[in-house]
């Protein structure tokens, strides 16, 4: 006999239950009243339907004033509730979707039920949304998602995507979301088909216990480009709250090589315990910082290599382990080693 599955919505706010204003469009708080009229939940679930109930913040947000405290708030949310319910559902901004999914892999210790997070490109009252199949989908997932895969993820479009693998890829098209430096963890067509990754639960620290958030200022993230400056980066690095840099540099983890004022930079940011993780600017890249003079230049300066991992994952992984109050040397080690499927091994 097949349980009934409790999943749990959150409305953390976002274009998804936006609505016009003479502003433009904000958040609207009747989200969940529509969610539970849906007609369409019954025709997905016309077998063995979950019980789903809904949550909102107060106030909404739009997702470009997401903060680490809101990843923190959203994760505890979670782990309050999770013996309540069988899976989950994050309703979230798409512009920074990629890095709340990425911060709840993390912050999410040890979860072995799924916690699905989308969003939508239109409201749900506009024609042609989005809002409606991604909801449903999403539902399906945290409802159906095999246990042997269980873990944070994005459905959004035809995709079901690792969530620190995630990045968002396009502003108007229904597939805003890819995974392009790790395979898809399944697809939405006719059927929801999964290709039977495995779960990597976060089995490393105890945040939910010792963690303290860090400030905001904690990590700064710093693209490189052709003329950037050495009095830049040692500006950034006068942030006294600063412990990490997370920065894109070019291809392979390439840097400017010949500048011997940026790689001092470099190596006075990491002697003041800043730890500097190098990621790869070009969407399907991957750092190998010893292939290239210019890469290996930025390792002889004392920054490691985020090998494939994406921007986001990198960032919310470094607020992670800053949070469990590491060293930086304990830092720049585990930032070296995959604890929640975001890096190849």
């Amino acid at each position: 006999m097949n349980k009934t599955r409790r999943i749990l919505i959150i409305y953390t706010g976002g274009t998804i239950g936006m609505q016009q204003t003479v502003d433009g469009l904000a958040p609207a708080p009747d989200l969940a009243a529509e969610i539970r009229h849906m007609p369409e939940l019954g025709q997905a679930f016309q077998t063995h339907p979950p019980v789903i109930e809904t949550m909102s913040y107060e106030p909404l947000l739009d997702s470009s004033d997401m903060t680490p405290g809101r990843w923190v708030q959203i994760a505890r949310d979670i782990q309050q509730r999770y013996q309540q319910f069988d899976g989950f559902v994050v309703l979230h901004g798409t512009d920074t979707l990629a890095y709340t999914a990425s911060a709840l892999s993390f912050f999410l210790e040890h979860t072995d039920k799924p916690v699905v997070v989308t969003g939508a490109q239109l409201p749900f009252a506009y024609p042609r949304s989005d809002a409606r199949n991604n909801l449903i989908s999403a539902l399906e997932v945290a409802a159906n998602m095999p246990e042997t895969m269980t873990q944070v993820c994005v459905v959004f479009g035809s995709r079901i995507l690792r969530g620190n693998r995630t990045t968002k890829v396009s502003a108007k098209a229904y597939d805003a979301f890819d995974s392009p430096r790790y395979p898809n963890l399944g697809a939405i067509g006719i059927d929801v088909e999964y290709n039977r990754r495995g779960r990597f639960p976060t089995d490393f620290g105890n945040f939910a216990e010792q963690g303290q958030l860090p400030a905001d200022e904690a990590v700064a993230l710093v693209r490189l480009f052709p003329g950037f400056s050495a009095e830049t980066l040692r500006a950034i690095c006068q942030n006294s709250a600063l412990r990490g840099i997370v920065l894109e540099a070019y291809g392979a983890g390439n840097g400017p090589s010949k500048n011997q004022s940026f790689q001092d930079a470099i190596q006075d940011a990491v002697g003041a315990g800043i730890v500097v993780v190098v990621v790869s600017q070009p969407l399907d890249g991957i750092v190998r910082m010893n292939s290239y003079a210019a890469g290996s230049a930025l390792a002889r300066a004392g920054a490691i290599s985020g090998r494939d991992m994406t921007t986001e994952a990198a960032l919310t992984k470094l607020y992670y382990l800053i949070a469990l109050g590491y060293s930086a040397d304990m830092i720049a080690q585990h930032m070296k080693t995959p604890i929640a499927g975001e890096m190849r091994r």
